[in-house]
């Protein structure tokens, strides 16, 4: 008897020690950040590693010219280098695309940037700052004198920032005037990353996107259900327009290549993407550029570009429905659907509330603090305290985790999978990025009826 016992205390504590380690190594790259302004109220992020080193970034900002938040997850391959470069330098093409109908002040310098986080640390070589400085200032002035051709949008703005952004990248990859070329600029132009990055400026929501990233928005019904809104479209043979796009972009002649195996030319999955030049560059050029270090062009490479870095841009206006925008690598939609996502954050928004003391904030109607306290009894009834206070993780541990079976088989399957280290786990998962942007009610219920 007193045998069994000790096993059974030796079980329970291998048990506690196995959940305490995955519970840590779930939130190792967890981040919370309280913004409260406009719109937004919070920003949960988390990460989790498939790849060693991780091929996943992500970033936020703020634009000081045009006062809009910059939100973006970047899915590398082949490589970070591509991804990392994105999630560091696309932001400045963005602020220095400022409409003059959205200006707030002059744009002299990168300083009208604000970083807000970042997963990168955004170190490069002083040279390659240098350049991409002078890259910015040249687009900056490009910008403004397209504005006296054209009525600009948010949308013509951040599809000309991408562009333009891809395009500085693979010149910089070019031999220089004494035919060097820099090994780092090439291998930033030989990876590629795919890009969802969210603009949010007051209740105006544009999401660029390019690849298979995905940004999800919740929405709120008046019965209290959730609802998913797709704010992006996955470019892949999976998606019929893409699969048109790039057949009737090329020769007849090339039907039976130019689509190989659901990859483009049998090789690369998303038929979007920041850098991938083996997709993009002529023959001859990628033989002096690219196969001294080993990144040989693909087969059937007749008529290039086959590749775009042009984003799809979707457009919404706020409203005091929407409750919540998640950004997500395909790490996590290959194991859970824009649906159960949304549900989870609901769930987990409502569990969190209900464990907190009720303090009504200053200025809150009667009506608001009724509705307040209604959300709260609600989420008492339906939720539990969540094991994560961050959403991200949340949403991770249960797609990893799964979302049936109770507590003990969910981290038997997390345990399970989170045992295999970064490098390994690739074979099994892709690295997870998500980014969670938690809108602020009071506002979106003030300026419902607004023409802001």
């Amino acid at each position: 008897m007193l045998k069994r016992k000790l096993i059974e205390q030796v079980r329970r504590k291998n048990t506690r020690n196995s959940r305490w380690n995955a519970d840590a190594h779930l939130r190792a790259h967890e981040r919370t950040s309280n913004i409260e302004a406009d719109a937004i109220v919070r920003v949960d992020t988390c990460q989790l590693a498939a790849n060693n080193p991780i091929e996943d970034f992500y970033s936020a900002a703020k634009c000081l010219s045009s006062r809009a938040f910059l939100f973006g997850v970047y899915d590398g391959h082949g490589g970070q280098q591509c991804s990392r470069y994105i999630s560091t330098n696309l932001f400045p093409y963005i602020c220095a695309s400022v409409l003059k109908k959205h200006e707030i002040a002059e744009y002299p310098s990168a300083e009208r940037l604000e970083w807000l986080f970042s997963s990168s640390d955004g170190h490069l070589p002083n040279a390659f700052s240098e350049k991409h400085t002078e890259n910015i200032v040249k687009y900056h002035k490009k910008f403004r004198a397209s504005q006296e051709l054209y009525q600009g949008t948010v949308r013509e703005a951040l599809k000309l920032a991408f562009e333009q952004c891809d395009e500085d990248l693979s010149r910089n990859a070019l031999p220089s005037g004494k035919g060097i070329i820099d090994r780092l600029s090439a291998m930033i132009a030989a990876s590629g990353s795919c890009t969802t990055l969210a603009h949010i400026r007051a209740r105006h929501l544009h999401v660029a996107n390019l690849g298979d990233a995905a940004a999800v928005l919740g929405v709120v019904n008046s019965n209290g259900s959730v609802t998913a809104r797709q704010l992006s479209r996955a470019h892949c043979v999976d998606n019929a327009d893409e699969v048109h796009r790039i057949r009737t972009s090329h020769p007849a002649s090339e039907s039976q290549t130019v689509l190989r195996g659901g990859r483009l030319l049998g090789e690369l999955f998303p038929l979007r993407a920041f850098g991938d030049v083996r997709y993009k560059w002529p023959l001859e050029l990628q033989k002096v550029v690219l196969e001294p270090f080993g990144h040989p062009p693909p087969y059937h490479l007749l008529t290039p570009p086959y590749l775009s870095s042009s984003p799809e841009v979707f457009y919404h206006k706020l409203t005091a429905n929407d409750k919540f925008l998640v950004l997500a690598t395909d790490g996590l939609w290959e194991w859970l659907d824009p649906d159960t996502v949304v549900r989870l954050v609901h769930d987990h928004t409502l569990g969190t509330i209900t464990q907190q003391p009720y303090v009504p904030k200053s200025g809150t109607t009667l009506n608001e603090v009724r509705e307040q306290l209604r959300d709260r009894a609600q989420g008492e009834k339906k939720t539990k305290k969540p094991i994560d206070e961050n959403c991200a993780t949340h949403i991770i541990r249960h797609a990893l985790g799964g979302v049936s079976g109770g507590a003990t088989k969910q981290y038997e399957r997390l345990i399970d999978i989170l045992q295999v280290p970064p490098g390994r786990a690739r074979n099994y998962r892709d690295d997870i990025t998500v980014i969670v942007i938690h809108f602020n009610d009071s506002y979106l219920k003030k300026y419902d009826n607004s023409e802001e």
